[in-house]
């Protein structure tokens, strides 16, 4: 019930500061307008955010990963101090984690050493992040059209459901894909303040940017340089504009390859097998996650609407028939590199894509106002006014549904609140349990190693012999030699 009555202020506050941007979006009050859009997602992001559980896929393995860099920042590992022996290619497992790039675990652990370890800090940089990238969406916007398209499209950025699944942890690949998101809008919206105040200080920032997208998801961040090259060429000659790129990339590479080239001199296995791994992922649909080579474009409707391709192509029209500007054609590459790219890598996965979000929801908002203006005629006024209520209603429609305001949900289930009481009942030893379903977030509440079995003999020897006292959680399935030894412990569930 609770959840209910917060879930509808919540919706009341967005429509209420929806109505009144709008007002003042129509009265040319834009800075009101703005912040009043950026206000309504991060109370949508906050209030979707606010769990006090890990999420299954994949925020407990990044949470974790992030926690134990709040001991030694350059050595992120799932099992800190594992009981048992362990496969280092196995991601979901193993002790050393090198299988996401740094920049997110880095944030997260910094967020929780500011606001403690829990659950809410770990999805702080996020939540934060993918709200200031309703400013970048408007003042990258800003550059191609006029306020109100800018405006609209900041709009559809601050409500889009699986942006904010995303920066709460609902969804897989969650938090490294919504800092990505953030740096290559962030490397885009420098690359466009190059353009109006050209210094050296901008291409850095761009530089910059860059290398921070790559740290978060690897290469697809150097997508950041396409874009700049494309806006460069309508400014300057395609010998200073590859100049200019050239000097990003290798701000860029400053920034990243130190990574790499640790990674590769301390953990050698864990970072080729990695590297191997992520290799695998362009030819193999890895953990189930496969699908057609339109994948992509038909997971589009679902995410911005199920008219979304209409205001697309209408802009690909207008843009083949110079009714636009060259220079729109920066969306279009925006839109399409991503979507080309991973529509024929073997894994999909629907945040892959959402890098090219920022374009899709200018493009939109373009679109809504060309049809507008395009339909003026009384004859199909309804028809119009219908369309243009549908291309709005249908993104809101998905954000609640993503959102879920009205659902009766448990905030704070009873297995985390067991499981924040888990250090105090193991004490101050170096504790091995086993048999508990939620292991990796029990690490992350403890300072345990955890296991989802039942230990045989030879396991619970390995951990004694590695100085762990061993825990087991009562099930009548325990062998009775296994429940009365002197090195095993049973505890009971609250």
């Amino acid at each position: 019930m609770l959840n209910q009555i917060a879930g509808i202020a919540t919706v009341m506050f967005v429509a209420i500061c929806t109505i009144f941007a709008f007002r003042y979006g129509k009265n040319n009050e834009v800075g009101k307008a703005l912040v009043l859009i950026f206000a309504c997602g991060l109370v949508l992001r906050i209030f979707s955010g606010t769990d006090f559980y890990l999420n299954p896929w994949d925020e407990r393995y990044h949470a974790l990963a992030a926690k134990s860099l709040l001991d030694h920042p350059l050595t992120p590992t799932l099992y800190d101090d594992p009981a048992l022996d362990y496969d280092y290619r196995d991601w979901v497992n193993n002790h050393i984690w090198v299988h996401k790039p740094p920049m997110t675990l880095w944030m997260m652990a910094a967020s929780m050493k500011i606001f403690g370890i829990n659950e809410i800090a770990v999805r702080v940089p996020s939540i934060l992040f993918s709200s200031l990238g309703i400013f970048l969406t408007f003042f990258i916007a800003k550059h191609f059209f006029d306020d109100k398209i800018a405006l609209l499209a900041s709009f559809f950025y601050a409500i889009n459901g699986l942006l904010i699944d995303l920066a709460v942890g609902h969804q897989p690949t969650d938090h490294p894909d919504t800092l990505f998101i953030f740096f290559v809008e962030l490397g885009i919206f420098f690359s466009v303040y190059y353009l109006h105040r050209p210094s050296s200080a901008a291409l850095f920032l761009v530089g910059v940017a860059t290398g921070f997208s790559v740290l978060t998801k690897w290469l697809p961040g150097l997508l950041v340089i396409a874009i700049l090259f494309l806006l460069l060429l309508h400014k300057e000659s395609w010998k200073k504009a590859t100049l200019h790129c050239l000097i990003v990339f290798a701000i860029a590479f400053i920034v990243f390859i130190p990574w790499q080239i640790y990674i590769y001199s301390a953990f050698p296995k864990e970072a080729a097998w990695e590297s191997y791994f992520n290799y695998r992922h362009l030819f193999e649909p890895l953990d189930g996650h496969d699908g057609t080579a339109f994948y992509q474009l038909a997971m589009m409707p679902r995410i911005f609407g199920e008219l979304i391709y209409i205001p697309l192509l209408l802009f690909f029209y207008s843009l083949y028939k110079r009714q636009l500007s060259a220079d729109k054609l920066v969306l279009v590459l925006w839109f399409a590199l991503p979507y080309l790219f991973f529509s024929f890598v073997a894994t999909k996965m629907p945040g892959y894509v959402m890098i090219s979000a920022p374009a899709i929801f200018i493009m939109l908002s373009w679109g809504l106002w060309a049809i507008n203006e395009k339909m003026k005629n009384p004859k199909y006024r309804i028809a119009t006014i219908f369309l243009l209520a549908l291309l709005i209603v249908l993104p809101i429609r998905y954000s609640i549904e993503r959102v879920k305001p009205f659902e009766n949900k448990d905030r704070n289930p009873g297995w985390t609140k067991e499981l924040r009481k888990l250090e105090n009942k193991v004490g101050a030893s170096k504790a091995a349990v086993f048999n508990i379903e939620h292991y990796i977030e029990a690490m992350f509440y403890a300072k345990v190693s955890a296991y989802p079995f039942i230990p045989d003999q030879k396991q619970i020897d390995k951990a004694v012999g590695r100085g762990f006292k061993v825990f087991i959680y009562d099930d009548s399935r325990i062998p009775p030699e296994i429940r009365h030894q002197q090195n095993v412990v049973v505890l009971s569930h609250d």
